[in-house]
């Protein structure tokens, strides 16, 4: 597929691309016509954005805790060249703020209660330029005010969220830390195998919030002496995992959360000194660096910090570990819609395949107990889990079956699944609810796993496909932890179980059911929640899962919505469906909208499957017999 020479490039306003221009349709064709014009606007755009590494750039818009929590490290730690950055950052800031008064994830976001404490804090904290201004004291007021109007920081359910915003307002003078439940930090003195399962990969923000609530004074003799003995153990588990991310400075390549661990290392008197050393782990030749110090970990965060300071004073939302910005999943997405859209062997693909197993790791990871062979969403370097692989197992499989990438992939797939035949995010059998186990998870492995020719009686599928199906909701949904609502996660279990030829069993009629009555009036889907507008990522998920299981007229309906709202350059606009912090911190992915579209869209053009259709006798099959009625599901994902 090749776009007319008449399609000259053009930048959207709002994320830099340059994208090959669509020509406008005419206002009466016919639908198969308008979806075959859509396939081809999408995939051109795709095609003209492709690096020639095979990757793409994955556009983000700047984010307000990566900035405010920048902002305060490079101001409580570092030079007066970073104290520059710093106030650029609150410049920016300023010019952010949302009319309510608050501040949301991301610019242009609706107000949250983490975002709009973070950019409190550094505003109060970092001096101004012009001390005369009073647009930061303004903002800091109108800040206040919103939490107040939505309840206050006792307002929020989430006890870890509570902890962090209470302890943030605390350290700039906004609040009290009197009233915050202690943080239990003498959790990282548990032998390794307990604490993987207790703390996941929430180990540096859960050892940040422990230090910035030390600041304050622990609550008596025990705490004080729990924290003293903890605190040496604490600095270590930061130092591995700084390590282990590849020794360059960040935590989860992400700026909001390397700056909140620097401001509680910088906040209790681990300061780094100027010419200090620039990595924390350097010469160190096991898993972990031995005994470092604060100050060390300060300094590689602040390089860190330093790297990734956007042109205008901003800093991304999980920017990566290198420089310039690598990102896996979104690209996967992109590359995996292409593949269904008819470009599994064009070279370009075949490119992006290579990368894509170029960025496998291959060492282990041991603070997940981890071995090598999976993927994260920050090239090579970074928290390996099960998500992010899973998107680059669904590529790889569009290639060759026996490529060395994908067999280890698969391999290490079937290494990471729970005792009970789940699948979590980043730790095996965690007990850490934001890690797992988490059905859309689940469903998507198994889904791998099938198309990968393992056979539905293995043991394991048939482990973990018991798993799932008790997972459903009342309502017939499902849920996952890192997508918002009921769409995400009930897709990813109707689209299994089309594959296995259960399409009409019990389980998957409720399924459908819930997805049916969760469409919107306009033909698009949300959350599930009728008061929410539709999204792109959300309707083309739902387009996908009814044309898998041969709802024809609710899939074209969800088609026409998406054709309706692609826009002139061939893109759609990503909705806010992406989940960082539980229910609090939600966030787009552009390309994942992109890929999402497009998939949907080239399912509807695709002529119908005959084997597609479902046998009756399905309702009966042995895996379901176990499976609870309708209302009586756990819903344990979240």
């Amino acid at each position: 597929m090749s776009l007319p020479l008449n399609q000259q490039p053009h930048q959207h306003p709002h994320d830099g691309l340059d994208r090959p221009a669509r020509i406008d349709r005419q206002p009466r064709i016919d639908r198969q016509t308008r979806l075959e014009g859509a396939v081809v606007a999408s995939t051109g755009l795709l095609l003209a954005t492709q690096l020639p590494t095979g990757a793409w750039t994955n556009p983000r818009p700047a984010a307000v805790s990566g900035t405010a929590g920048a902002a305060l490290a490079l101001h409580l730690a570092g030079t007066g060249a970073d104290r520059a950055l710093a106030e650029g950052g609150c410049t920016w800031l300023l010019r952010a703020r949302n009319p309510d008064g608050g501040w949301g994830t991301l610019e242009g976001f609706p107000s949250d209660a983490v975002a709009t404490c973070m950019a409190a804090a550094a505003l109060t904290l970092v001096p101004r330029p012009d001390p005369g201004d009073g647009a930061a004291r303004e903002a800091v007021s109108g800040a206040l005010a919103w939490l107040g109007a939505a309840g206050g920081v006792e307002a929020i359910a989430d006890r870890t969220v509570r902890q962090l915003c209470s302890l943030v307002l605390a350290l700039a003078g906004l609040g009290t830390a009197g009233g915050v439940s202690r943080v239990p930090v003498e959790l990282v003195l548990l032998p390794a195998a307990l604490r993987r399962k207790v703390l996941s990969y929430l180990s540096p923000p859960f050892v940040a919030l422990a230090l910035l609530q030390s600041r304050f004074g622990a609550p008596g003799p025990l705490a004080r002496g729990a924290l003293a003995v903890a605190r040496p153990a604490a600095v270590r588990l930061l130092g591995a995992v700084q390590y282990q991310e590849g020794d360059v400075g960040s935590y989860g390549g992400d700026p909001w959360l390397t700056g909140l661990v620097v401001t509680a290392l910088a906040s209790t008197g681990s300061v780094a000194s100027p010419g200090s050393g620039t990595s924390s782990g350097s010469g160190a030749s096991s898993g972990s660096v031995a005994e470092p110090d604060g100050a060390r970990l300060v300094a590689a965060g602040l390089d860190y910090l330093r790297a990734t300071v956007q042109p205008d004073g901003s800093w991304c939302m999980i920017h990566g570990m290198e420089t310039a910005r690598v990102e896996v999943t979104g690209p996967a997405f992109a590359a995996a819609a292409l593949g269904t859209a008819g470009f599994a062997d064009d070279p370009r693909l075949v490119r992006t395949r290579t990368w894509l197993a170029d960025c496998q790791q291959t060492a282990p990871f041991p603070l997940y107990d981890c071995p090598p062979g999976g993927w994260t969403w920050s090239g090579p370097k970074g928290w390996p889990n099960v998500l992010d692989s899973l998107a680059v197992l669904e590529v790889l499989l569009q290639g060759d079956r026996d490529a060395p990438a994908l067999r280890r992939g698969l391999d290490w797939l079937l290494a990471r699944q729970d005792r009970r035949g789940s699948w979590s995010t980043f730790v095996r059998n965690t007990l850490v609810p934001l890690d797992g186990p988490c059905p859309y998870i689940t469903a998507k492995a198994l889904l791998v796993l099938h198309e990968a020719g393992v056979p539905a009686s293995d043991p394991r599928l048939v482990r973990g496909l018991r798993w799932l199906l008790r997972r459903q909701d009342r309502d017939g949904g499902f849920r996952a932890l890192w997508h918002r609502g009921v769409v995400p996660a009930t897709v990813a279990v109707l689209r299994l179980l089309a594959a296995l030829g259960r399409s009409r069993s019990p389980v998957a009629r409720r399924a459908l059911d819930r997805l049916r009555a969760a469409q919107l009036p306009d033909g698009s889907w949300s959350t599930g929640d009728r008061g929410e507008p539709g999204t792109v990522d959300e309707t083309a998920r739902a387009v996908l899962a009814l044309a898998a299981c041969g709802d024809g007229a609710g899939a074209a309906r969800g088609a026409d919505w998406l054709l309706e709202h692609q826009r002139p350059d061939g893109s759609w606009e990503p909705g806010r469906t992406c989940v960082y912090i539980g229910d609090h911190v939600h966030y787009s992915d552009f390309l994942m909208a992109q890929g999402l579209a497009l998939s949907a869209l080239s399912a509807v053009s695709a002529p119908a499957d005959p084997s597609d259709a479902s046998d009756a006798s399905e309702a009966s099959d042995p895996s379901e017999a176990s499976a609870p009625a309708a209302g009586t599901g756990t819903g344990e994902a979240r």
